[in-house]
């Protein structure tokens, strides 16, 4: 089996020795992604989910597939608070619509930057 380990144009590279994703047959997994490096990563867990979920869709769409291909996120957090909760979910309803993945929320003592607030990794399937 053919495993292909991708970076896309579109998303900088944080510096750190990883791929955006790797794709193996019809799975494609997504490395866990931060907004570092963006105006969001000092803004609100809102704001750093719709950098997250905006290069899940780039990298979907680069691919040929769209985010209802998504079918399983795992999100860490350093705020588990309803607030928090409700911030992520909301945006994640914009993105997902009623295809909403499988979901996993675990909470972090810290992530790869100290205004960093949440990361999220994925795992979707793409038809050849």
């Amino acid at each position: 089996m053919v495993i292909e380990r991708k970076n896309y144009d579109g998303i900088p590279l944080t510096g750190s020795p990883h791929f955006h994703a790797v794709k193996v047959g019809d799975l494609l997994f997504f490395a866990g992604a931060t907004a570092k490096m963006t105006a969001a990563e000092k803004g609100s867990m809102a704001d750093q989910t719709r950098v997250i979920f905006e290069r899940m869709r780039y990298i979907m769409e680069c691919e040929g597939g769209t985010l209802s291909d998504v079918v399983k996120i795992t999100s860490y957090v350093t705020d588990l608070s309803e607030s928090a909760k409700s911030e992520t979910q909301t945006v994640r309803q914009e993105y997902f619509g009623e295809d909403l993945p499988a979901s996993t929320r675990v909470q972090v003592a810290g992530l790869d930057g100290p205004n960093l607030l949440i990361e999220i990794d994925a795992i979707a399937i793409i038809s050849q």
